[in-house]
């Protein structure tokens, strides 16, 4: 839109009518209103802090889930491609390349992991539910748990952890690297294969129709450089606790993605409340950066900035 008023409400419309809506579904579901609101609340912003103990799993509903899983996902979409869904226009939303690779990706995953974990379930069914729910609520960074995914096989935990990196849509309000940046940072490896293959051929990289001015790109890896050197601090820093490199890596990984629980010490059934200050400061500020996408919260210990 024109104006920045115009936009700021549409897009208060959107996340309004969306959480109305689930908060009206859980209690058809039997919810309690209050737990209704909050849940609602936690999902769309991508919180994922629930009012029971259990989390989620406390409810222990198949139809919770799955209002929740939906839910989940919606707002982990571009919230450009709801208006224009809301006003009619299907067409952009059908041909949106970043849509397209987040619903492939979260598929992708849901079926892998449905086979691996079938095992430990009476059904598919039932450990499709499982299923879903954590990699909805782990690419959208949303954090809820119904299952202890520390006991899935190591395939399953590999494919949640890189679902923590990968993260929601832009102009989602979930976190993580973002399913656009991932899918032209991969355009573009494949371009320069190709011209490293073809030294004269002229290609030119397109995203959602159009093409990617190289600035644009140049901010990508700029952003991808700087989130690995956060990261990589963070993990030295983190390490000095002395704990299983599994806690060490995910505590990291969930914290600079804004997701919530990682794995083993810092898994579904555990907590942050065992490290030392230096590592909560230090989680802190990872979230913080995540949560910014880095460059604002960097800009802040750049001297120019506070002269200004």
């Amino acid at each position: 839109m024109s104006k920045v008023r115009v936009t700021a409400r549409i897009l208060y419309v959107i996340y309004g009518a969306l959480t109305l809506l689930q908060i009206v579904l859980l209690i058809i579901g039997g919810m309690p209103v209050f737990d209704s609101m909050l849940n609602s609340f936690a999902t769309a912003g991508t919180g994922g802090f629930s009012v029971t103990d259990a989390g989620i799993a406390g409810y222990n509903s198949a139809y919770t889930d799955g209002v929740i899983t939906v839910f989940m996902i919606l707002f982990g979409i571009n919230f450009n491609l709801i208006y224009f869904f809301i006003i009619g226009k299907i067409i952009p939303v059908l041909k949106s390349e970043e849509l397209r690779g987040y619903l492939t990706i979260i598929t992708a995953a849901t079926i892998l992991i449905t086979v691996n974990i079938a095992s430990q379930y009476p059904s598919y069914l039932k450990a499709f539910r499982y299923a879903v729910f954590q990699v909805a609520s782990i690419i959208t960074t949303t954090g809820f748990v119904t299952a202890d995914y520390d006991l899935w096989p190591m395939f399953s935990q590999v494919i949640l952890l890189s679902l923590m990196f990968i993260g929601a849509c832009a102009g989602s309000t979930g976190g993580g690297i973002k399913v656009s940046r991932i899918m032209m940072l991969s355009k573009h490896a494949l371009q320069e294969l190709k011209r490293i293959l073809h030294s004269r051929t002229v290609t030119t990289l397109n995203f959602e129709g159009e093409a990617v001015a190289p600035k644009t790109i140049n901010n990508i890896h700029s952003y991808l450089v700087l989130y690995l050197l956060v990261f990589a601090s963070s993990l030295l820093i983190i390490s000095l606790e002395n704990v299983d490199f599994q806690t060490t890596f995910s505590a990291v990984a969930t914290c600079i993605n804004n997701v919530g629980p990682g794995f083993n010490g810092v898994g579904p059934t555990h907590n942050f409340g065992f490290l030392s200050n230096l590592s909560k400061w230090t989680l802190s500020f990872a979230m913080l950066a995540g949560r910014l996408e880095i460059f604002p919260i960097l800009i802040l210990f750049s001297k120019s900035f506070w002269r200004s």
